[in-house]
């Protein structure tokens, strides 16, 4: 290859290594990938010129399928019971009624090592203040391997665990134990050291200022309260409370003034940088934006300090093509894809930025450069954020500067806070001019998000909006010389094709989407423009997923019964701002046996605006394509204090003339109230052996089942017990969605079964 051929190499193989992931991604066998791999590199040994080139390419595909194929199939243990010993290496986050989440490093399972990290939930109604970072806890729980996204537009959970480096889960904490660890865990002693400091620095500078100063300097993120965060994401500057390439750019920052003051010479500079920002990296739990943050400052240090200046394009393609070589299921996080995308906008516009002579002034050109690399940023994080967020902060141009400005200033004074603990007369100086400081950014980010239309709330985006993404990226290239008149055309068609793909879409079609929410129920009826809600799920965004990326504001909220497995999601739709304007309960569910956490939150839902009513057997809402009838509870017959699934709403659904019997979580003993023939059943109460019972489904007699449950256990069993209908069930199916027409219906399951 020549000289120049081999100068432009890098940049298309990294790219052609990050493609190759995807297919890797679903390619479970290494063997072919292998193979291949042998294969194009005796290629690459024996071509030359552009075909060696091509190869090079080549290679690099291949190379990302095997890669793939490995990280994304890891060898796993066995479901089942198992005794676990493990040492805590994150900080303990609790969600809502009593569930408790915990990150373990160093696992063991009976007594056996485990090569990978395992994420722990349980539910408990005491607070576990003896669970913290650095701790080695021993009990016995239900191991299960994590499952992809079974729902359309739904999380992806096992890649989010695989992503952290987290390979399994565990529910439960039978004969449970808390003590110092037997052996050195390096995960868990950076763990405990980024708790202290963080409970040092919270008691030096107050609540609010230190757990502000984790957050920047440590990445304890979960220290600041959700209406801070929203505040922070409306506005477009969600990035300043994750610790990435700004912080690490203002660490840097610090360390070469003191490497100046000391006078150190070049090379033992580049070595400090290297160990500090290992250190750091450890410190904020090997976070991967801090990774990638610091592998991209030490190789511009190791260029500029080495006299080898590289163009921004290869830096970036150099760290692109470490990254996913060290760590391939990080191409499908949104971490991953907003830092690159955002590097790749900034070094897009970089060499446009520099041929710019017509502003005058180092103060008019310093704010004129801040706001083209900061339109440069915007554009590279334009697709990702649409992808993953659906939103389109407005005033981000004019926010992002000053608020990274004054953050800048606040995360200076943080590092000189935490060097100062030792010294408690010097920290208690600094206490309240940082108290004050930050206590004015706080209230202007909090005024600016509270106010109206900061937002553009859009649906995903498809393929015109990556075709119109791409058009403007060519209107601003600088690495091709285009005509201004071309450049102008590009920027025109670009801009115009991206607002007409965000564009809303009528929906003139009748689907009932059942979600996959293990053994919780979550479903939406999309009866053209019209959304009904029928249960929540569990206290996760699988259904404001679907909703936020669609764009859709449900009409009503129809909760079957106030049990955490049918209501506890209403507290994710509350988080991503979907707006609840009604919400539908059985008779009397209020004064059940329900978790007070409940009553709270429809206390506050009515505070906001919200309407909540009642419905009992007779009452009918009309819709688009039919009507909706309840069958169960009876009005004035609901007695106070009772299990909630007594008394849960059974609906009948007659749309298109077919008619679903939506039987909620009723038990066997009052499905006689409720035994209306019907062509589709929801089973009742995720399959459970004491309800629909032998007598209830031959009233029914459907032509189909839909179930809900986790096992596929469950879903053997409940087959057994209903002879010969067709259950789909979403263990197996993932989400169902059932599309109705004139007089049939169709059901169409997410996953291949």
């Amino acid at each position: 290859m020549t000289v120049r051929q081999r100068s432009w190499l890098l940049p298309p193989a990294a790219l052609a290594l990050v493609v190759g992931v995807f297919p890797g991604r679903y390619a479970a066998g290494i063997l072919l990938p292998l193979f291949a791999c042998i294969l194009v590199l005796f290629a690459v040994i024996l071509l030359k010129g552009w075909f060696r080139f091509t190869a090079c390419i080549a290679f690099s595909f291949v190379l990302g399928i095997l890669a793939g194929s490995v990280a994304f199939h890891p060898a796993l243990p066995q479901e089942g019971q198992y005794k676990v010993q493990g040492v805590i290496s994150d900080e303990v986050t609790t969600g809502s009624f009593g569930q408790y989440r915990i990150a373990l490093s160093d696992v063991h399972l009976d007594g056996r090592p485990f090569a990978g990290g395992a994420y722990w939930t349980f539910y408990s109604d005491i607070e576990h203040s003896e669970l913290i970072p650095g701790k080695s806890v021993s009990f016995q729980a239900s191991l299960y391997h994590p499952r992809g996204a079974e729902n359309p537009d739904g999380y992806n959970f096992r890649e989010s665990l695989l992503q952290r480096g987290i390979l399994i889960g565990l529910y439960g904490k039978d004969v449970f134990t808390v003590q110092d660890p037997e052996k050195f865990s390096l995960p868990g002693f950076f763990a405990s050291l980024r708790h202290r400091l963080s409970d040092a620095m919270i008691r030096s500078l107050g609540n609010e200022t230190g757990s502000y100063a984790s957050a920047l300097l440590l990445g304890m993120r979960s220290l600041i309260p959700s209406e801070d965060r929203q505040a922070f994401s409306r506005l477009g500057i969600a990035h300043i409370l994750s610790v990435s390439g700004f912080h690490v750019g203002v660490l840097i920052g610090i360390l070469n003034l003191l490497f100046h003051l000391l006078k150190l010479r070049q090379g033992v500079r580049l070595t400090f940088y290297g160990i500090l920002l290992f250190f750091y990296t450890s410190l904020c739990g090997m976070s991967q934006p801090v990774i990638r943050a610091s592998l991209l400052m030490v190789l511009g240090l190791e260029g500029r300090i080495l006299n080898r200046p590289r163009s921004g394009l290869h830096l970036l393609s150099a760290a692109l093509f470490i990254m996913v070589l060290l760590s391939p299921v990080q191409v499908t996080s949104a971490s991953f894809q907003l830092t690159f995308c955002a590097v790749l906008g900034l070094v897009w516009f970089t060499p446009f930025l520099r041929r710019q002579q017509f502003v005058r002034g180092r103060i008019l050109r310093s704010v004129f450069e801040s706001l083209i690399l900061t339109f440069g940023i915007q554009l590279g994080l334009l697709l990702p954020e649409l992808a993953f967020f659906q939103r389109l902060p407005l005033l981000v141009f004019l926010i992002n500067f000053p608020a990274m400005l004054v953050s800048g200033v606040l995360i200076l004074l943080f590092w000189l806070a935490l060097f100062c603990l030792p010294f408690p007369f010097f920290s208690g100086l600094l206490a309240g001019p940082l108290s004050s400081l930050t206590a004015f950014f706080l209230g202007g980010i909090r005024h600016l998000g509270s106010l109206p239309g900061l937002t553009l709330w859009i649906h995903t985006p498809n393929i015109l909006t990556v075709s119109g993404v791409m058009l403007l990226f060519a209107g601003f290239c600088c690495f091709i010389r285009f005509r201004l008149r071309l450049r102008a055309f590009l920027l025109f068609i670009g801009t115009a094709v991206v607002i007409v793909s965000l564009l809303p879409v009528h929906h003139s079609a009748t689907e009932y989407i059942q979600f996959s929410a293990g053994n919780a129920d979550a479903a939406v009826l999309w009866d053209q423009d019209k959304v009904y809600v029928f249960d929540t799920g569990e206290a996760d965004s699988t259904l404001s997923s679907f909703l936020r990326s669609r764009r859709l504001i449900p009409d009503a909220v129809i909760l079957t019964h106030l049990h955490a497995d049918h209501a506890g999601g209403l507290h994710s739709l509350i988080e991503d701002e979907i707006p609840v304007r009604q919400i539908l309960l059985p008779e009397g569910a209020e004064f059940q046996d329900i978790h007070p956490d409940f009553r709270i939150m429809l206390d506050q839902l009515r505070q906001s605006g919200t309407k909540i009513r009642t419905m009992s057997r007779g009452d009918e809402l009309l819709l688009p394509s039919g009507v909706l009838s309840v069958i169960w509870p009876e009005k004035g017959k609901t007695r106070i204090g009772q299990d909630a699934n007594q008394y849960s709403l059974v609906t009948r659904l007659i749309l298109k003339d077919t008619s679903v019997l939506l039987a909620a979580d009723l038990p066997g003993a009052y499905e006689h109230y409720c035994a209306v023939p019907s062509d589709l059943l929801k089973a009742a109460h995720h399959g459970s052996a004491s309800s629909t019972g032998p007598e209830f489904l031959s009233s029914v007699s459907p032509q189909a089942i839909l179930l809900s449950c986790r096992q596929n256990d469950r879903l053997s069993d409940f087959r057994t017990r209903v002879g010969d209908i067709p259950v789909y069930g979403t263990p197996e199916c993932g989400a169902v969605t059932v599309r109705f027409e004139e007089k049939l219906f169709s059901v169409i399951p997410y996953l291949t079964p």
